[in-house]
């Protein structure tokens, strides 16, 4: 009887096999990373744009008993009766007063005031680690508001960061009468991406005023284009846009002066056709104007026209 050994020998891949599904791998990830960053950054401004529909419908439901009023910390402090109230006047609209307004009023939480797109380190949910906003210590009568929220991001620090990311209407001049309400227009706008400090850079041809965007600033790169401001923003209507520039196709104002309408730039108070003393020029108008407000300086004579403080990062 014979025996029969089968000597088998299991083939390995060679170097130039090797080499070259290293280099299709390498293929397949050239093109599939940028996708998936292109997926994640859709993504990204996706899930922004509810944030905003969020923090939207809250001012909505508020104005539903209020008569179609946005809400203003310092009306809210003004409906209330008592001595302990410190702060029911106009230096009180600050936007971080409005925000935690609105969040002890349990119309969302902390986390939905940082955008999805945030590339500023120091903006952060104030409740991200633990439960920091004192929901106890709003009693409706002494405090409508927890003061420790922070809304002032020019100060913020790693220790000491802010806890919004978004602007809002100016709540200043016109434009509370025009656009801080649920019967604002698709021309106004409610809320938005903060914007970038412009500064003066030149003047054109034409004698022209021509802006730049401070350097190194955050926003810039929010949704792609690291050269310039892109966001999204809500319309009076309440639908969510996105916006490539500063001036977003089809928002104009309209002089009440009855002048000729024009483009907006919504993140400067450029238009002059209500001019009042004492008070910077635009800041009475009623054109767009969306800031994250620090400070708001009582005018001493005119109701609604006070100096508001915006700042940037």
């Amino acid at each position: 009887m014979k025996l029969k050994i089968n000597l088998t020998h299991n083939r390995a891949f060679t170097l130039i096999e090797l080499l070259i599904v290293i280099a299709i791998i390498g293929i397949l990830t050239a093109i599939l990373i940028p996708a998936l960053g292109k997926a994640f950054a859709s993504a990204r401004s996706a899930a922004d744009k509810n944030n905003l529909k969020g923090i939207h419908g809250a001012l909505l439901l508020d104005a539903a008993g209020n008569e179609g009023l946005f809400p203003r910390p310092s009306l809210l402090a003004a409906e209330y009766d008592s001595d302990d109230l410190d702060h029911d006047n106009p230096t009180t609209d600050t936007t971080g007063n409005l925000m935690s307004m609105l969040i002890a009023r349990n119309y969302f939480t902390t986390d939905l005031l940082i955008s999805p797109v945030e590339t500023n380190e120091n903006i952060r949910d104030m409740n991200e680690i633990e439960n920091r906003y004192d929901y106890d210590a709003v009693d409706g009568e002494s405090v409508l508001w927890d003061e420790q929220f922070q809304g002032d991001l020019s100060q913020a620090t790693a220790a000491n960061p802010a806890h919004n990311s978004y602007a809002h209407q100016a709540i200043c001049g016109q434009r509370i009468r025009l656009k801080w309400n649920s019967d604002a227009s698709s021309s106004d706008i409610t809320l938005s991406n903060r914007g970038a400090e412009l500064i003066l850079t030149g003047q054109s041809p034409s004698g022209d005023d021509i802006y730049g965007y401070m350097e190194g600033t955050n926003v810039l790169g929010f949704h792609g284009d690291p050269n310039r401001w892109q966001g999204n923003y809500v319309s009076g209507d309440g639908s969510v846009h996105f916006a490539d520039s500063v001036n977003p196709a089809g928002i104009v104002y309209q002089p009440l002066t009855g002048a000729p309408a024009g483009p907006d730039n919504i993140f400067m108070s450029e238009w002059t056709d209500i001019e009042l003393t004492n008070i910077p020029d635009g800041m009475a108008s009623g054109d767009n104007w969306m800031v994250i407000c620090s400070e708001v300086v009582e005018h001493p004579e005119f109701e609604d026209t006070n100096e508001i403080m915006a700042v940037w990062d």
